[in-house]
């Protein structure tokens, strides 16, 4: 009996190892699964690109957690149709929507898209869709038909169905503002050496991102500006350019830097100050010429810089200069929103106002500013003091115009007659 009994212990020692090893097995797959299914559930983001799908629609759902396999259909009545079902790519699901090559009409739909995860986990979301594949009606209510390069248009149109509308010259996209009932306005720039052949065009969108587009049949007129050429003394470099760099330079590379680098980046600083206009019309009438003041330079002027007998640099003047008497006071042009003030490269101390619609003033080579930004200024208001701060030979008011960001013609602006045939009888056309 007692050898019996000692045999049968290590076997029953066995058989508990054996239970226990089973035991701490299940655990560690119940374990495992629960944090599967808890602790490791999958998120889907830019579902809210599925909200509307249009004729045709491009989306990537990103994925937050390791998914093995994605599974996307859209359902709409007895029909159901498969938009993707296989392992993702990377950390995401690209889906390309064509409702119709799938027999899906307009109106509302379901989206189901399962994730299964870890072990067994499995996910699943779903979130109604609409279809809308008509596009927005649009039509032209009127246009400016004549613009000379570096000068402005003007659009209105009307929008049936419609979230959006933009005008587009050539790349560039501007966007264009309520200003009625299923109506949109906007003024648009054309650059200085605008192609006569660019062609121009309004483009409308709804909420579903359908496109409606209307070209315009614009005229772009060529305009042959002043060409000025200019020679450089050492003396302006050393008192004027060296100053503003705040380094000792060579002569020519230090003018240079001032009237290439740094007017290209005043350029893209105005454009961005630009993008950002009040959608109503605040000016009213012509701008202001600064009073008492002669016109030394034109908008366009084409400028050659010599030094010592060479060609060392080239730019166009983007504005008008007005001189007047030294530190004369500077009035606002017209009625707006003062946007930016301070220092600004070729511009010296500056002050922008907004004028609605994406229109603007700039008043550069300032001495002291009396404006603040966000102030309202009503047109006369007097906003500073002319100087010679920046890129300038002497104490004047460099005064430009931007439209949408980019400098444009002053003297159509200073004009009322212009202002009344080509900008004010577009928006008041019903």
């Amino acid at each position: 009996m007692r050898y019996s009994l000692e045999r049968k212990q290590p076997k029953q020692r066995r058989k508990k190892l054996l239970r226990l090893i089973l035991l701490i097995g299940v655990l560690g797959t119940a374990l495992y699964l629960a944090f599967s299914l808890l602790l490791r559930k999958p998120q889907v983001e830019n579902l809210k690109d599925l909200t509307f799908i249009p004729t045709q629609k491009d989306v990537i759902l990103r994925l937050k957690g390791d998914v093995k396999k994605a599974t996307v259909k859209i359902i709409q009545g007895e029909k159901e149709f498969i938009l993707y079902d296989a392992p993702p790519q990377g950390r995401a699901i690209p889906l390309h929507l064509v409702p119709k090559q799938v027999g899906l009409t307009d109106g509302k739909a379901k989206l189901l898209i399962t994730l299964r995860y870890g072990l067994l986990g499995r996910k699943t979301y779903q979130m109604d869709t609409w279809i809308d594949t008509l596009p927005p009606r649009l039509e032209v209510v009127d246009y400016t038909r004549y613009v000379p390069q570096g000068g402005t248009g003007a659009v209105k149109v009307r929008v049936k169905d419609g979230y959006s509308a933009y005008l587009q010259v050539g790349e560039e996209k501007y966007p264009m503002y309520p200003v009625g009932k299923e109506e949109y306005f906007t003024l648009y720039p054309l650059k200085v050496d605008q192609d006569p052949a660019t062609p121009i065009k309004v483009i409308a969108y709804d909420l579903a991102g359908n496109m409606a587009v209307i070209p315009l049949q614009t005229q772009i007129k060529k305009v042959q500006f002043k060409i000025d050429k200019i020679t450089l003394s050492e003396e302006f470099i050393k008192k004027v350019i060296i100053p503003l760099l705040g380094r000792d330079m060579p002569p020519i590379d230090a003018f240079k830097e001032v009237n290439e680098n740094w007017r290209k980046k005043d350029v893209e600083h105005l454009k961005s100050i630009g993008s950002n206009s009040t959608a109503k019309k605040l000016w009213e009438g012509n701008f202001l010429q600064l009073p008492g003041s002669k016109v030394i330079s034109t908008f366009g002027d084409i400028r050659y810089y010599y030094y010592q007998g060479r060609e060392i640099s080239m730019s166009r003047h983007m504005g008008y200069d007005f001189a007047s008497t030294k530190n004369a006071p500077v009035p606002a042009s017209n009625s707006g929103i003062v946007v930016f003030t301070g220092s600004m490269g070729i511009y010296g101390n500056i002050v922008v106002i907004d004028h609605g619609f994406g229109l603007m003033s700039l008043y550069g080579h300032l001495s002291e500013i009396k404006v603040k930004k966000g102030q309202f200024v009503k047109k006369g208001d007097i906003i500073a003091n002319t100087d010679s701060t920046g890129l300038a030979l002497g104490d004047h008011l460099h005064f430009g115009i931007m439209v949408h960001g980019i400098e444009v013609n002053p003297k159509e602006w200073l004009d009322s007659k212009w202002i009344k045939t080509n900008i004010d009888s577009v928006l008041q056309t019903n």
